[in-house]
């Protein structure tokens, strides 16, 4: 007892893991979702049953329709044969009788699925009275086909045909009424009628059963269709109440310490799963941690460690304050860029470059930064930038001209391009930025353009220093 105690009481102090809600809820939803794709299966193996039924029903009625269709067609055949004596409507009464076997054979294991007792049996009677229509058949052509005179050499089923005493003894001339008489008699008219009603009772007799099996099988389609409802039913609410718990034991939480995290504010460790309060108690201990060390990295972010200067972050930060808070100041915005910056890496090594950029730095700050109103950024390599905000722009030639004494004292050569609004609402920081880059990049040119003269002067020297001599 004092064990279950001890147990109860540490669950309330650290919460309920997430494990112990997950782990059980995961097993019984992938046991659900086993058993809805098992009895999705068999939903589906009932439904090809059904399908299989239905079709086997239509396959067996178009099979016993057309072998009923088949005894007409022989039919009609052997009375237009015998009416016209054309031996073309032999001929074609003999290629679809030779066509039969192969078909009936082709089709039998279609229908044997689907065919009961009773209706093999009327097949076959409609056969034996199919087959006593081709006897009176054959005994008619023949009867005509003699009083015709035809050759029946192609013909061995006709010519061994029995005729009786009296149909052999007729005159030529009367034997082809003889044999339109045969296939209009009594006799072949009841035959030809029992052949439908034989083939009526099969197809009756399929479609009875049919009906039974598709009646069954529905009914089992019902019972797995409910069982599907059932489980997927229980498996909507089971994902209810775990989203439920979820939400109060873990997003609830979360939510109401994302409000306090974003205000920098520690997150109370008793709220929620076990892992979440983890979770707040090591968020409590590094947020103690960063705010010890924000003053120091604010201090540290915004300075560039080779110049001195304020970096690209200070540089940004500037310009929007300015955007925001000095809407109608005057502004001068400069451009620079050090001139051989990469030619000294490259013959000097960098550390010459590093001293090149640290000069360049110092001579900007001297020249253009000192006073109020006055800040100077490096924001990337060779790339720097300075403001006079509100300063009078008469300051500006005297100091372009500090700024060049300046280069010459610092050993040092900087491209400069500047920008001037008189009220900043009338323009952008950004616009007034590319005016100056522009300028610096005029300026960049003209001295790319004097180092090119004076290598074509010192060229001149060494080609006219001989001739001088």
């Amino acid at each position: 007892m004092d064990t279950f105690n001890r147990k109860t009481a540490n669950r309330k102090k650290n919460g309920i893991s997430a494990k112990s809600i997950l782990i059980p809820a995961v097993i019984v939803i992938l046991l659900m979702h086993a058993s809805i794709v098992g009895n999705t299966i068999r939903i589906n193996r009932m439904g090809q049953k059904l399908s299989a039924a239905t079709q086997g029903n239509f396959t067996y009625t178009q099979t016993a329709k057309a072998f009923y269709n088949s005894s007409d067609l022989l039919a009609d055949k052997a009375r237009l044969y015998v009416s016209t004596g054309d031996e073309a409507y032999l001929n074609e009464y003999f290629l679809e009788m030779r066509s039969l076997m192969p078909r009936d054979t082709a089709l039998a294991p279609q229908i044997a699925p689907i065919e009961t007792d009773a209706s093999r049996e009327q097949l076959q009677f409609a056969l034996q009275a199919a087959q006593r229509c081709v006897d009176i058949e054959y005994r008619a052509m023949r009867l005509c086909a003699e009083g015709l005179h035809a050759d029946l050499s192609e013909y061995p089923e006709l010519a061994n045909a029995p005729l009786t005493g009296a149909e052999a003894a007729l005159p030529d001339g009367e034997k082809q009424s003889a044999a339109a008489a045969l296939l209009v008699s009594t006799e072949y008219l009841q035959v030809k009628n029992q052949i439908g009603e034989h083939v009526d009772r099969a197809i009756q007799s399929v479609a009875t059963q049919t009906a039974q099996n598709i009646g069954t099988l529905n009914k089992t389609m019902r019972s797995y269709q409910i069982l599907q409802w059932v489980m997927t039913v229980t498996t909507i609410v089971i994902l209810s109440v775990l989203c439920f718990l979820l939400y109060v034991l873990l997003i609830s939480p979360l939510e109401r310490s994302a409000d306090e995290v974003q205000r920098g504010e520690t997150v109370p460790p008793d709220k929620g799963l076990a892992e979440f309060r983890r979770l707040a108690a090591a968020y409590n201990e590094l947020l103690h941690h960063r705010k010890m060390m924000e003053t120091y990295l604010r201090q540290q972010s915004q300075t560039d460690p080779l110049t001195g200067l304020p970096n690209r972050l200070a540089f940004q930060n500037f310009v929007s304050e300015l955007s925001w808070e000095k809407a109608h100041s005057s502004v001068i915005v400069f451009s620079l860029d050090v001139n051989g910056l990469k030619e000294a890496n490259d013959q000097r090594g960098h550390t010459f470059g590093d001293a090149l950029l640290r000069n360049s730095a110092s001579c900007i700050q001297s020249a253009l930064g000192t006073g109020a109103g006055k800040h100077c950024f490096r924001f990337g390599g060779d790339e720097f930038a300075a403001f006079w905000v509100d300063v009078p722009v008469s300051e500006l030639e005297g100091a372009l001209a500090r700024f060049e004494k300046e280069q010459s004292e610092h050993e040092v050569s900087i491209s400069v391009g500047c920008a001037y609004a008189e009220d900043l609402s009338e323009t952008t920081v950004e616009q007034l930025f590319q005016e100056a880059d522009k300028n610096m990049y005029d300026d960049k040119a003209e001295f790319h353009r004097r180092q090119a003269q004076e290598v074509l002067n010192n060229l001149m020297q060494s080609i006219d220093g001989p001739d001088a001599e």
